[in-house]
């Protein structure tokens, strides 16, 4: 459950620490029906809706709270501005070039992620 300040409430798992700064911004999306996305999702939109990111240079938003809009779409928080740590981030199966592709994106947004582009990995 989404806390105060960017602190993710969990039991039995490590916390998130995915802001990185107390400067960022949120608002509340939509997210698309078929879906069940955790805080930390780099997102994309289409039709002012939200899925995970299929297109690295599309990337826009990281989702704040888990969202499960398996069954029907569904409203949740998202980051569009501020620091966040790439640690945190929940990217689908891609390679490191599209990782990179989709920081830049988001950096072009106002989102940083603190990473070292040169050393991002591929997701397994």
């Amino acid at each position: 459950m989404a806390g105060t300040h960017g602190i993710t409430e969990t039991l039995g798992t490590e916390i998130s620490q995915l802001v990185a700064s107390e400067v960022h911004e949120q608002k509340i999306v939509t997210i698309v029906s078929g879906q069940n996305l955790v805080r930390g999702a780099v997102m994309e939109s289409s039709s002012q809706k939200y899925t995970v990111i299929s297109t690295p240079g599309s990337a826009e938003a990281i989702l704040a709270e888990d969202v499960d809009a398996s069954l029907a779409d569904k409203q949740g928080m998202a980051y569009f501005t501020g620091k966040y740590r790439y640690s945190d981030l929940v990217w689908p199966t891609m390679s490191a070039a599209n990782k990179k592709t989709a920081l830049e994106a988001l950096q072009a947004r106002g989102i940083i992620v603190d990473a070292d582009l040169t050393t991002v990995e591929e997701t397994a």
